[in-house]
């Protein structure tokens, strides 16, 4: 997310060298851009149209990680239309702002994704262990807020001065942000990791295909107090769980066995039957989580480095890198959120 401190050159809003005293990511924009922008817009658009907005609506439920993969494409047709404009404009200082802010900002929502996924998919299968994977995830995804508003500043702020202690201090927070980001992104994997072993060697008793939970084809269950309240007149959330003298009966309908402490009364949604779907579940997490904490730590290596003169950008500067490590590794990430179809493999619940 963090990049290497932008160019503070230009102190007028279109004049001056903004590239003067640094190199950003991806080199100065020229025609290269503007020939791979236009390729990837449409490929944005295409998929978070079809693959998530479509879907969104197609299962007449607010499933709000569809619609977070949706607003991440349009914001990087934002961030690739801004891209063009400062190759036309290299020197705009509103221009340059807005694409570094955009390109920075905008990936943190497939970090949000993938991270909420990994709870359900521990909750599917280890609920009762899911408090503890709930409260961590939470607190990483309280804790973006801040981080992230600290580095829009800080991006911001270091278009705007030329004061060296203030670009130095803006650095150390972009550094301490990027770290922070690298493990936002790697989280998931160790997640489902868990997940895989517990389910090795402490196998969860997994319902049969159409066996009795009372749900049809296509709908998930809901944890309790986490339903979305727009859908609390869905019938098929109506009893969380059969009850006997007010109490709750401590069965899991899916399932058959005792609820155990923690979890939730409708469990995480539908669970995952055998290996093969387990396993696929998991690689919908394990290869956007591989790509984006590459990606991630790619822009960690741009914050770290400190140009030299006479020296020329290291490999992970290069346009090349730019555009692979960034835009492909990001379309492969939410294509592959789309292929999976996210609503019907995890439940609704509200994002914290």
């Amino acid at each position: 997310m963090a990049s290497p401190g932008p160019p503070t050159g230009g102190a007028g809003g279109g004049g001056g060298n903004l590239f003067a005293h640094a190199t950003p990511p991806g080199g100065i924009p020229n025609t290269t851009d503007t020939i791979l922008a236009s390729i990837f817009i449409p490929l944005f658009f295409a998929v978070g149209l079809y693959f998530h907005f479509r879907l969104f609506k197609a299962y007449n439920q607010k499933f709000i990680w569809s619609i977070l993969c949706f607003g991440f494409c349009m914001a990087r047709i934002a961030a690739l239309s801004l891209r063009l404009a400062t190759v036309k404009h290299p020197t705009n200082k509103s221009l340059n702002i807005a694409a570094q802010v955009f390109i920075a900002a905008g990936v943190v929502l497939l970090f949000f994704v993938n991270l909420q996924m990994a709870r359900r998919f521990f909750g599917q299968l280890h609920p009762q262990h899911a408090i503890w994977v709930k409260r961590v995830v939470n607190a990483a995804c309280i804790l973006v807020i801040p981080v992230l508003a600290m580095v829009i500043t800080t991006v911001v702020q270091s278009f705007l001065t030329t004061d060296p202690s203030i670009l130095d201090k803006d650095r150390k927070v972009r550094l301490v942000a990027s770290v922070f980001l690298v493990l936002l992104a790697f989280l998931p994997i160790p997640i489902v990791l868990v997940v895989l072993l517990l389910q090795r060697f402490t196998p969860t008793p997994t319902p049969s295909p159409g066996a009795g939970s009372g749900l049809e084809k296509g709908q998930v269950e809901l944890a309790e107090g986490e339903a979305d309240p727009e859908a609390d007149n869905d019938q098929t959330n109506g009893d969380a769980a059969a009850t006997s003298n007010g109490k709750p009966n401590g069965i899991d309908k899916s399932t058959g066995r005792e609820r155990v402490k923690g979890e939730p009364k409708t469990g995480f949604g539908r669970t995952p039957v055998g290996q093969r779907e387990i396993w696929e579940t998991a690689l919908v997490i394990l290869i956007p989580g591989v790509l984006l904490t590459f990606e991630q730590g790619i822009r960690t290596s741009q914050a770290f480095y400190t140009p030299k003169v006479g020296r020329s950008p290291p490999w992970y500067l290069s346009k090349a890198t730019f555009w692979t490590c960034i835009f492909a590794f990001e379309l492969v990430s939410v294509l592959i959120f789309g292929l999976a179809v996210l609503p019907r493999r995890f439940s609704h619940l509200k994002i914290i």
